[in-house]
C-alpha cells in the first residue's frame, strides 16, 4: 500500500503539538499565560480552490486541531475551532479572523482524501480579545 504524504504531515503536526503541550512544563523561571497545545489547521480540498468545512451548531468553520491519528488508516480524529472576530463574534472573512475558539464537537476524516494542510499560528488559539474601553 503506498504511503499518503499528507498521513506523514499530520503525524509531524501532532509530534510538534505534543511538544507545545509539555512546553514550560515544571519549569521555574518560564511562565507563558495564554499557552495553548494546538497548532490549528485549514485543509485543502482536491479542487485547490476551497478549504474544507465543518458545520457545528449551525456555525461553519474550516479550523481544525488534531485530537489523534490512527497511523495505520490515516484517520484523524479533529476538534473544530470557531473563529471570531475582534468583537466575539463568528468571522464571517478570513480578514476577520482574531481568535480561534476551542469547542468539544469532533469529526472524523481520512486524511488522505485532501491535498495539504495549511498550518496557522498556535497563538490565534483562545486569543484573548481586546478590552475596547467606552470614552464616556
Amino acid at each position: 500500500m503506498r504511503k499518503c504524504r499528507l498521513c506523514e504531515e499530520m503525524k509531524e503536526l501532532w509530534k510538534e503539538q505534543q511538544l507545545l503541550a509539555e512546553f514550560g512544563k515544571g519549569s521555574r523561571f518560564i511562565h507563558m499565560p495564554h499557552a495553548t497545545d494546538t497548532i490549528p489547521f485549514m485543509l485543502q480540498t482536491a479542487d485547490h480552490t476551497t478549504p474544507f468545512t465543518a458545520i457545528s451548531n449551525g456555525c461553519s468553520t474550516p479550523y481544525f486541531r488534531l485530537e489523534k491519528i490512527e497511523e495505520e488508516s490515516c484517520i484523524a480524529q479533529l476538534s473544530l475551532l470557531l473563529p471570531l472576530d475582534l468583537k466575539g463574534h463568528p468571522a464571517l472573512t478570513d480578514h476577520d479572523l482574531y481568535s480561534l475558539k476551542p469547542t468539544s464537537h469532533k469529526i472524523f476524516v481520512k486524511i488522505c482524501n485532501f491535498s495539504f494542510i495549511n498550518p496557522l499560528s498556535h497563538e490565534l488559539v483562545g486569543r484573548p480579545l481586546p478590552i475596547i474601553e467606552s470614552k464616556a
